[in-house]
């Protein structure tokens, strides 16, 4: 405690050195602030009696408070550093943008939308979306935003088009059976999902969860539902690079897992008369519904890695990956004064550290997997591609080989091309486009000599993710080994 008040009164008095306009101006600002440590070293080390640290900080703060008023931000910034990692001073605009991440917020229409032949499609809507709303539907085409054809743009450029300021209208005009429709959409703050899911050969469910916030256990109830209806007890959880979120919202997840009674958390506090404990309130069974097997790595985190630590101390599964992250602590906002003439923000500040069921803790130590796996990444391989080949420029209409191979790279690379044949297409020109606008190039949609050799240079270079770590939690559920 001593260190940190030492090193919090340093810093304070170097904040007020560096706005001193008088005694200091001549004076370099590192070397100010380098010899009150000095000064305040020596007379920390050789004063007879035990000095107040806490008394000179407070009195340092207000001197520098009463000379400088406007350094009061500043300084509960500094003070807030001077705690754990976790804890920090946001102001009202980071307050905000932290709120948004937490809630996976954004201004849109709410659709997820990928690239089909010949234009944009509408994958799925997110519910409650200002697009289900205005009577938008999965598999509706998307061919012209506010008037403009989008059949040959991006898929960048289309987001670009759709998004816009809250309460502002974007006019859709989508294909839907053969026939065109126009609708006008409310852009609105849209929550993204939190949770995906699917069922993997053998009946494996796989379900990921990039953030536990306010709506996860609303969409794992949906999830959990799809599950049972096809008879699906064996589960793949991802929970790779999953940073945590809300307490409440893991142990809402939790309970389509663990049966209703268990302890899930055990909470510590400074005060012990603030200690408490959550058991689950999930379903009366004797057994756990799933076998499950938990995908964790070093971005595993915070609630994430509260789940994956009642998982395996319940034994409903093992641990897949490498180690977690480590962060066994919960925050708490201190709400600051916000007024016109002083609009602090708030501090986000550690008041608890939780223990896993098996009395376990997790920070500053991380969970080990029961199985420690790696991920490879390994340089594309082209042996089975046609050989790339370079002309002055190659164009819409165009066909042969060498468009084939220009197709199967592009296609390895992740961008849509529609069928890997050898037509110099539509869905080749935007894929190119793509490339192009990404790299400042003309986005001209033709592969010219400049774009091909960008091209063939990213693809020498280019290295594909081994998941060996989903393939072993595969292998474990399936086998049951």
């Amino acid at each position: 405690m001593k260190t940190t008040i030492k090193r919090l009164l340093c810093l304070l008095t170097a904040l007020v050195l560096l706005c001193s306009g008088t005694a200091f101006a001549e004076i370099n600002n590192n070397f100010a602030a380098a010899y009150y440590d000095f000064v305040l070293e020596n007379l920390l080390n050789h004063y007879r009696f035990e000095a107040d640290a806490e008394s000179i900080a407070k009195a340092v703060a207000q001197a520098a408070l009463l000379k400088h008023p406007e350094l009061l931000e500043e300084l509960i910034d500094v003070t807030a550093d001077q705690f754990d990692a976790h804890t920090e001073y946001f102001t009202q605009e980071e307050l905000k943008d932290f709120s948004n991440y937490l809630d996976a917020e954004y201004v849109g229409i709410g659709v997820s939308v990928s690239r089909t032949k010949g234009a944009m499609m509408i994958e799925s809507l997110f519910a409650g979306s200002p697009a289900e709303k205005a009577g938008l539907l999965a598999g509706d085409k998307i061919l012209r935003v506010d008037g403009h054809d989008v059949t040959s743009t991006t898929l960048d450029r289309l987001v670009a088009l759709i998004r816009g300021e809250a309460g502002t209208y974007v006019t859709l005009t989508v294909e839907r059976a053969g026939a065109e429709m126009t609708v006008n959409v409310m852009r609105a703050a849209v929550q993204q999902n939190t949770i995906s899911y699917d069922i993997l050969d053998g009946n494996i469910g796989y379900l990921a969860i990039s953030i536990f916030n306010g709506g996860t256990p609303d969409e794992m109830k949906k999830a959990d539902a799809f599950f049972r209806a096809n008879k699906v007890k064996k589960v793949i959880v991802d929970l790779r690079d999953n940073g945590g979120g809300e307490l409440l919202s893991v142990v809402g997840v939790l309970g389509y897992f663990v049966p209703q009674g268990k302890t899930l958390v055990k909470i510590e506090y400074n005060d012990p008369q603030r200690n408490t404990s959550l058991r689950s309130v999930g379903d009366v069974v004797r057994n756990p519904y799933y076998r499950v097997a938990v995908l964790i790595n070093g971005g595993t985190a915070s609630a994430a890695e509260l789940f994956a630590g009642n998982i395996r101390d319940h034994n409903i599964g093992k641990l897949v990956g490498s180690n977690s992250f480590g962060k066994g602590t919960m925050q708490e906002f201190l709400n600051l004064l916000n007024t016109d003439e002083l609009p602090l923000g708030s501090i986000k500040l550690t008041t608890a550290e939780y223990i896993l069921p098996g009395g376990s803790k997790v920070n500053g130590v991380g969970l080990k997997p029961d199985y420690w796996v790696s991920n490879r990444t390994m340089l594309l391989n082209t042996d089975d591609m046609e050989p790339m080949q370079y002309s002055a420029a190659f164009c819409e209409g165009d066909s042969g080989e060498a468009i084939l191979a220009l197709k199967q790279r592009f296609d390895a690379l992740g961008y849509y091309v529609g069928e890997v044949d050898d037509q110099y297409d539509k869905e080749l020109a935007l894929a190119v486009k793509e490339l192009q606008e990404k790299a400042n190039l003309p986005a001209t949609g033709i592969m010219d000599i400049d774009t091909q050799t960008l091209f063939s240079n990213i693809v020498s270079e280019a290295k594909v993710l081994v998941d060996d770590q989903f393939d072993r939690a595969y292998q474990l559920l399936k086998t049951g080994r």
